[in-house]
């Protein structure tokens, strides 16, 4: 059973992935979806930090906010590097989780408060779920480590999650293009605020450094 749930989790991580609209008509209706919607946005937040954690550990400029210029690459104290990965495998995920939260609240209540009055039915965790399989394209910040190349690629990403994000929006609310847009960009401004804020508070509290990726999920 649990090897059937963990196959299905990568199919919709896919078909999301793929822009497939159907997917997010599916999970937004399925509330057995929810938790697979939370691994999703984890699972993005992590393939960020571990991609950030292995591109400072072979720089010769700073890791984790901690300056190291004029070392040998890859030659960093041991505990700054274990303390820069823990610190960014628990804000990360943390912040992403928060991140994703906020945008798809402020999501649900512009979309089907003040938007779509056919739109009043559909539920916050429907939006939520959506709004957390948008987030698969997050799993290819992995690679972004990359020098130059990873750069590229995070754009390339973020873009993904905004085209993703549009449809889970749309889908999940019954919105037409145009409110979809529109609830999805105040949904992001939420994100961000959310990012910039709680974020530079997690990062002051947990050792005073972390690591912000894409929205999983942000």
């Amino acid at each position: 059973m649990e090897e059937v749930r963990q196959s299905q989790l990568v199919d919709r991580m896919i078909r999301g992935a793929r822009l497939e609209r159907t997917l997010y008509t599916e999970v937004s209706a399925d509330v057995r979806a929810s938790r697979q919607a939370v691994l999703v946005v984890v699972t993005a937040a992590v393939a960020s930090a571990i991609a950030y954690f292995v591109s400072r550990l072979f720089s010769p400029l700073e890791l984790f906010g901690a300056s190291v210029a004029g070392s040998d690459v890859g030659t960093f104290s041991g505990d700054l590097v274990t303390d820069g990965l823990v610190v960014g495998l628990i804000v990360s995920p943390a912040l992403s989780i928060i991140g994703w939260l906020a945008w798809s609240a402020v999501a649900w209540f512009v979309g089907t408060r003040m938007i779509s009055t056919t739109a009043q039915d559909v539920e916050f965790m429907q939006v939520a779920r959506a709004m957390g399989f948008a987030q698969a394209p997050g799993v290819m910040a992995i690679i972004t480590f990359i020098p130059v190349l990873g750069f590229i690629i995070q754009i390339g990403i973020w873009l993904w999650l905004l085209a993703t994000s549009f449809f889970a929006t749309r889908e999940s609310m019954r919105l037409t293009d145009g409110q979809a847009l529109v609830t999805m960009t105040v949904g992001f401004i939420a994100f961000m605020i959310v990012v910039l804020v709680i974020g530079g508070v997690l990062v002051t509290s947990t050792a005073g450094s972390a690591l912000i990726g894409p929205p999983t999920t942000t």
